[in-house]
């Protein structure tokens, strides 16, 4: 197979490794597999972020609900609502955490 030299200011020359001016097979390889452990750190963290934006609302939401400025028939009106909301927001932190222990037996 052929080598793959590069011009001057190539955008491809971060992917040389060992700074020879050539890109081989196994330094591709190696830069696929750094570029897909990023992706899948990046996906983690926004993970993390939803739980914890998830959890965070429910906390506020709670504290704003016992809050005297909201009168409780308007409370009692959007009853059915809160109890989607909280089951969304939990199930949100309940799968963040369930996957994270699940991935961390593998």
């Amino acid at each position: 197979m052929a080598q793959k030299k590069l011009q001057e200011e190539s955008k491809y020359a971060k992917h040389d490794l060992d700074g020879d001016g050539i890109v081989s097979d196994a330094e591709l390889t190696a830069i696929a597999k750094l570029e897909e452990m990023e992706m899948k750190e990046e996906k983690a963290h926004a993970q993390k972020k939803m739980a914890w934006v998830s959890l965070i609302s429910m906390v506020v939401f709670t504290v704003l609900v016992f809050l005297p400025i909201f009168p409780d028939s308007r409370i009692n009106a959007l009853a059915d609502l809160f109890g989607l909301f909280y089951i969304g927001m939990a199930g949100v932190c309940g799968a963040y955490m369930g996957m994270t222990a699940y991935m961390s037996k593998k």
